[in-house]
């Protein structure tokens, strides 16, 4: 368990900014497919965290060209920026959303799923093939990626009450697989891993 989450709730638990810390997740150890979802919980003050790589969100890693991707990246966020897109609290919790914040942020850098572009980039340029120009931008394009970034900060009449959690993310995000879920509660802390096919998540005994 990372102890950013645990260290973080100490200082600024209200923003999951602070709670990140140093030790941010970056970007270029993402994975498509996975995400990450952070909760700490303090008294009726509950925070909440999501990292999802852009293919997962939009389809696609590489900065928005076309006027088509640049609607795409805009419904994305503005679908974020609605926690009930991405988790369904139980209305007993009698939780408010206070504050949400989208970032999309992007990383040029060696990724693994196209090291091979940049090798056949490579190799047809050094053949004189004549697409080496072409190629490399086609590579320089593919090899960044980005990632998603949202806050939620929440304050919940009933936080003992955030019982049962679901992620309609899935439905709301093709791409998305599974969310490793982190949550730090008054009690206790765990790690969960939710897949597509379960979708839910028991906070008993950690709240």
């Amino acid at each position: 368990m990372r102890h950013w989450l645990v260290t973080g709730l100490m200082c600024l638990p209200f923003t999951m900014t602070a709670i990140a810390g140093e030790e941010h997740r970056q970007l270029g150890a993402h994975e498509h497919g996975h995400g990450n979802f952070n909760i700490a919980i303090e008294g009726k003050r509950v925070s909440m965290e999501l990292e999802a790589p852009g293919a997962d969100i939009v389809g696609f890693e590489h900065k928005a060209e076309t006027k088509e991707q640049k609607a795409a990246v805009s419904r994305a966020e503005k679908k974020l920026k609605d926690i009930a897109n991405v988790v369904e609290l139980p209305a007993a919790a009698g939780c408010k959303l206070e504050k949400a914040s989208v970032e999309l942020k992007m990383e040029a850098g060696d990724h693994d799923d196209h090291k091979h572009e940049k090798k056949a980039a490579k190799k047809g340029h050094d053949h004189g093939h004549g697409h080496g120009d072409k190629d490399g931008k086609h590579e320089a394009r593919e090899a960044s990626h980005s990632e998603f970034h949202a806050e939620y900060a929440l304050t919940c009449a009933s936080p003992e009450k955030l019982v049962e959690l679901s992620f309609p993310y899935f439905n709301n995000f093709k791409g998305a697989e599974e969310l490793e879920v982190s949550v730090v509660g008054p009690k206790s802390q765990k790690r969960f891993e939710v897949e597509r096919d379960t979708g839910k998540i028991n906070l008993g005994g950690i709240i």
